[in-house]
């Protein structure tokens, strides 16, 4: 790890602050002129615009304290309010008022940031700060309880309660669908730590966006305590989606793992097989999630048309207007980039891994957790 004085770090983070504005601009096609920027030492805002002198302020206390994704929503914040004061022409508007909702409509910028509060830093909003939501704690802990039978050391009563609660999820998003109530829409950054995808984080991630009511974005977000940028997995979806596809994000990247290290001392194989026996592991599981899916019964308007060959999660997924929306304001010049298949180098390696993913269960507790920063927003 690099030892950086402070003041290098002050001078780095404000580099990939002017980084990330000129990338705003260019996502949400603005004519912005770029501001001066500055890191305070304020404990009271997080960030705040200055017409006057045309700067913006970003505190040392977020940078030091959050992760760079809550620090480009505090930027983007700000920006809104440099949009209404230069481009909208109404700075002598309230500071959150109608020109304000407009200009963060335009650069995307989601709630609570686009609020006067800055509470919250990632994905999930305490249930304190919204007067609490029954509904989701119902389906979250519906979801937990299915997965807690599901660790059961009888393998059928184990697959029997993955299977309850997987149908329960997917009944919930084929019945949202059809629902006229609005969705709430979240995204959760996995951060990787480092500096290129391996494939099988990849499959793990595709196994989300097929089975798990997922959009998958992989990008890749600065770090400022390594003032360094690593790649990152975006999960997008509903809040009750992208806690479970966390979930299971986290229990395959650890299950895959504990399966590798036991195969690995009772077959005394090479660990240059492990990639090898993984995918054989996540190709046997992706195995037994479709045949699961088969047994379900779809509706003629979701199993029709085009992607009558892809996945009832990935139709569920493409048929959902709210999400292509909520996933093209986080990220409006998408672009989609094709993999190649990794080689398997022992065929043996990878059928043993393949035949013990099939008895892969997800279990343990959904994660239900998220940051809470109660501190002020500057205008």
């Amino acid at each position: 790890m690099h030892n950086y004085s402070d003041l290098e770090y002050r001078r780095k983070w404000l580099y990939h602050l002017q980084s990330e504005f000129r990338q705003v601009c260019s996502w949400y096609r603005l004519s912005l002129a770029a501001p001066a920027f500055r890191i305070s030492d304020s404990q009271a805002t997080l960030g705040s615009w200055a017409p006057e002198t045309r700067t913006i302020s970003i505190s040392a206390g977020l940078i030091n304290g959050y992760t760079w994704d809550a620090v480009i929503n505090v930027l983007k914040h700000e920006m809104a309010h440099q949009y209404v004061h230069e481009y909208l022409d109404r700075g002598m508007e309230q500071p959150h008022g109608p020109a304000f909702a407009e200009a963060c409509k335009k650069l995307g910028v989601f709630y609570p940031f686009n609020t006067s509060t800055g509470d919250t830093p990632k994905v999930f909003i305490d249930a304190s700060q919204q007067g609490g939501d029954s509904e989701y704690d119902r389906k979250v802990n519906k979801v937990r309880k299915m997965l807690s039978l599901a660790g059961s050391g009888n393998r059928y009563e184990a697959a029997a309660a993955m299977s309850k609660a997987n149908s329960f999820i997917r009944k919930y998003n084929l019945e949202r669908l059809d629902s006229l109530e609005p969705s709430r829409y979240s995204y959760e950054i996995i951060s990787t730590g480092k500096k290129r995808l391996h494939v099988i984080e990849r499959r793990i991630a595709s196994l989300l966006l097929d089975y798990f009511y997922v959009d998958i974005v992989y990008s890749e977000l600065f770090d400022p305590a390594k003032a360094e940028s690593f790649k990152t997995i975006e999960l997008l979806g509903t809040l009750e989606n992208v806690a479970f596809a966390a979930h299971v994000y986290d229990f395959l990247g650890h299950r895959v793992e504990f399966l590798w290290q036991a195969y690995r001392k009772t077959a005394n194989v090479p660990g240059k097989l492990r990639k090898t026996y993984i995918l054989g592991l996540l190709q046997g599981f992706r195995e037994k999630l479709a045949k699961e899916e088969k047994k379900q019964v779809v509706p003629a308007v979701i199993s029709a048309g085009s992607g009558r060959h892809r996945t009832i999660s990935a139709l569920v997924v493409a048929k959902d207007p709210g999400l292509s929306e909520f996933t093209m304001l986080r990220f409006p010049r998408l672009r989609k980039v094709r993999y190649r298949s990794s080689g398997i180098r022992c065929a043996n390696t990878y059928t043993a891994g393949k035949t013990e993913g099939q008895k892969i269960t997800i279990h343990k507790t959904v994660r239900h957790a998220d940051g809470n920063l109660g501190r002020l927003l500057g205008r």
